[in-house]
């Protein structure tokens, strides 16, 4: 397994969670105080870390 594509895949989807969660903010989706705003970031963490583990673990080859 590759930990560096994990850990850059991660923080990847942390930021862009991060972005979304201000966006819904400036549009006046959520509020600025709601929980959602802290909670977002860190599922996006955690959906793209296990996005980076499928990635990056080895095909295997079904027998010929």
């Amino acid at each position: 397994m590759k930990v560096s594509r994990l850990i850059g895949i991660a923080a990847l989807g942390f930021l862009f969670f991060g972005f979304v969660a201000i966006d819904l903010v400036l549009f006046g989706v959520l509020a600025l105080n709601s929980v959602m705003v802290t909670v977002l970031p860190f599922i996006g963490l955690l959906l793209c870390a296990v996005l980076g583990i499928v990635a990056s673990r080895p095909r295997t080859q079904p027998p010929a």
